[in-house]
Order: C-alpha cells, then structure tokens, then sequence
C-alpha cells in the first residue's frame, strides 16, 4: 500500500502560526477554531495573494509552527516499516529545506518515516488526487467528494476546523489524532 501523508494540518498546525501572524499583522482576534472553511481568506476580506504571503512567510520560516501530535513520528515510522509512505505537500519547492528542518526538528526523517517528500503546487485544490497513492492522509475538504469517486483508494480526513462539513462516508474516514490514524490504516 502507497501512503501519502499531508504536512499542514496533519502533521504541522500551521494556522495556529498563521492567526498569530495575522492578527498582529491587522489588529483581530482570530484562533484556529475560527477557519471553518478552507478559502477562510475571503471571510476575512483579504485578498489570496495577500493570504499566500503570509503562507509562504510561515513556510520559509517553519521552525515557528507547532507540531499537532507528538506520537506521529513513531506511528509513521511503524507505518513506513510496513507500507510505502511519502509526504506530498502543497508547498513551494523553495521551501524545501525549511520543511526538511523542522520535519528533522521533531524526529521525522526520510528513510525512517517516509520515503520521499513531495511538493506540489496548492491549486487546483485535489492535485494530490492525481498521484497514484492507495491512502492518503490529509485535512483538504477538497479531496473529500472526488476522493468518493476514485475506487481503491482511502482518504482519512484529520478533523480540522475547516473540514466540518465534509460528510465522511464510503471510502472517507475522520480521524481525530495519530492513534486514530494508525488504528484506521491498520484495519484497512
């Protein structure tokens, strides 16, 4: 079995960061519990360049985002011990070598959690649909109706803010931490 494993909002809580920058930046009071939808740009009345900045801010400087769960790196070293396990993010190449870092920082490291790591671009919002994986473990309410219609393929959705309205049925699961994961993948 292939795994893909996503990066923001499964393994790093990068809107946590993201508030912090953006409420110092604009003078609000936004938390994470406040994202209830995945373009929470628009709700907010800035534009999705602007938004991006701030995301491409974080990303060259990750060592700042909190880890969201400190047993993922011993679950996905069990993982990768039994499957093949990538990380397939929508991040930038540039940023590379600071996701590296701060993957590293907390003991997940290629060879030993994953295999190799995949950037990809963050549009349009299901690309990662198109890699040719078996499960994927991401937070995209995006992937949640085309991923229903792909046969053969998994997608646990981490419970985020943002994916509350996603309907989890047929071959979507909700999954609420990483003994969740872990649990889920193995009675698959």
């Amino acid at each position: 079995m292939k795994i893909a494993i996503d990066i923001d909002g499964v393994l790093l809580d990068i809107i946590v960061r993201y508030c912090e920058i953006y409420n110092k930046r604009y003078g609000t009071k936004y938390q994470k519990k406040d994202i209830t939808n995945w373009e929470f740009f628009k709700d907010w009345n800035i534009t999705e360049e602007k938004a991006f900045n701030i995301f491409y801010e974080i990303y060259a400087d990750s060592m700042n985002v909190p880890f969201i769960d400190e047993n993922a790196p011993k679950i996905m070293k069990k993982l990768h011990e039994l499957y093949d396990v990538d990380i397939v993010s929508a991040r930038l190449p540039e940023y590379r070598s600071s996701i590296v870092n701060k993957l590293n920082f907390h003991n997940v490291r290629e060879g030993i959690q994953y295999t190799e790591l995949i950037l990809l671009h963050h549009k349009p919002y299901d690309i990662k649909l198109k890699q040719n994986y078996d499960l994927y473990i991401d937070d995209n309410p995006n992937l949640v109706e085309p991923m229903k219609q792909l046969k053969n393929r998994i997608l646990l959705l981490y419970d985020q803010p943002w994916n509350q309205d996603s309907v989890c049925d047929k071959n979507v699961y909700r999954v609420y931490d990483w003994n969740e994961v872990y649990k889920e993948i193995l009675e698959k």
